[in-house]
C-alpha cells in the first residue's frame, strides 16, 4: 500500500513540473507557392526553435496554459516570418494578404471583415 501511494505522489509531482508543451495548439497553413516538403521542413525548424526558447524561460512560466501560450506566440512568429498563413481572430492573414486582394468584386464581404483600402487618384489642379 505504501509503495502505491509513493508512486501516485511521484506521478502527481512530476506532472506538476511538466509545463513544456508538446507542440503548437494553433493552425498554420502553408503559403501559396510553397510545397508540402518546404512547409514541413519550416514547421520542424520553428518547432525546434520554439522549444528551445520556451525551455530557456521555463522557470518563469507558472502554468501549462501560460507555457502553451508562450509556445504558440513564438511558433506563430516563426511561421509568419517564413511567409505562412497564421490565424488572426476572425480573419486569416498571410504576408501579402492574397485572399483579400483576390475576392471577386461582386462577392459580398463578410460583416466582420474590414474593407480593403481603395486606391485613390491624385487630385487634378
Amino acid at each position: 500500500m505504501l509503495q502505491i501511494l509513493i508512486i501516485i505522489i511521484s506521478a502527481v509531482l512530476l506532472s506538476a513540473c511538466s509545463t513544456m508543451p508538446s507542440g503548437p495548439s494553433v493552425l498554420v497553413l502553408p503559403s501559396a507557392g510553397k510545397n508540402f516538403d518546404q512547409f514541413h521542413n519550416e514547421d520542424l525548424l520553428c518547432r525546434n526553435l520554439t522549444h528551445k526558447q520556451v525551455a530557456a524561460v521555463e522557470d518563469d512560466i507558472d502554468s501549462k496554459d501560460e507555457a502553451q501560450q508562450s509556445y504558440d506566440i513564438v511558433y506563430i512568429q516563426c511561421m509568419y516570418s517564413k511567409g505562412h498563413r497564421v490565424p488572426v481572430p476572425g480573419l486569416m492573414y498571410d504576408m501579402e494578404q492574397e485572399e483579400l486582394d483576390q475576392l471577386p468584386p461582386d462577392m459580398p464581404v463578410p460583416p466582420d471583415m474590414p474593407a480593403s483600402p481603395q486606391p485613390t487618384k491624385p487630385k487634378q489642379r
